[in-house]
């Protein structure tokens, strides 16, 4: 359908679209999947599609236009999670090792990344077992964190799904509080959490201890 310009020149289409979508439409997505990706980190893959769509201030009906089921939803909860940390990589991996790695875990606790663990591997829409978004994450998670343990800036003890475990749980409120409340810890939770990686320099030279005097 389509209505006249409004100078007078040649007809336009109804609301602007955006990858295919009308605007409006475009934004009831991304409301619908902010929502999911809150409550889905918060109480897990239980929570209803009808506490989803009522968060997103949208109707049963235009949350089941967008996403025909549980799973599909899932899903792009969890892809957008993992393009948010396929782009956090990019930006930083020239960085110094460990200024990436505390950077990139900023960035990625943000992004709601306990939804990941809402999908079982292999089950994601259209992956291949192991090929999921929570393993992309969990890859790009262990460059950064290999590149570090290599240069022996961090501790070569822990394991990327041992990252992402305790980023994932930093990234969610605690119970009685709230989102807002944890977004602004986060970033300082994430820095001492790394911090406490971090392999101390050793000493070029030993200096002999000496007792007080008295």
């Amino acid at each position: 359908m389509t209505a006249p310009a409004r100078d007078g020149g040649a007809p336009r289409e109804c609301g602007a679209r955006f990858g295919g979508l009308r605007a409006d439409a475009a934004r009831n997505r991304r409301r619908i999947r902010t929502a999911a990706g809150d409550l889905l980190a918060e109480q897990g893959a239980g929570v209803s599609l009808d506490r989803i769509a009522r968060q997103a201030g949208v109707s049963n009906a235009t949350l089941y236009r967008h996403y025909g089921s549980r799973e599909e939803l899932l899903t792009d909860v969890a892809e957008e999670i993992a393009a948010v940390a396929a782009a956090a990589e990019a930006r930083l991996s020239t960085s110094d090792s460990l200024v990436a790695l505390r950077g990139f875990l900023e960035t990625l606790a943000s992004a709601r990344p306990a939804a990941l663990y809402c999908l079982p591997e292999g089950a994601a829409v259209g992956q291949a077992a192991g090929a999921g978004p929570r393993a992309r994450v969990v890859a790009a998670t262990w460059r950064l964190l290999s590149r570090a343990q290599r240069a022996g800036r961090v501790r070569d003890d822990v394991t990327a799904e041992d990252v992402l475990a305790i980023v994932s749980q930093l990234g969610r409120p605690l119970p009685g509080t709230t989102w807002r409340a944890t977004e602004e810890k986060c970033p300082r939770l994430v820095r001492q959490y790394v911090d406490g990686l971090v392999v101390p320099a050793v000493r070029a030279t030993h200096e002999p201890y000496h007792l007080p005097r008295r």
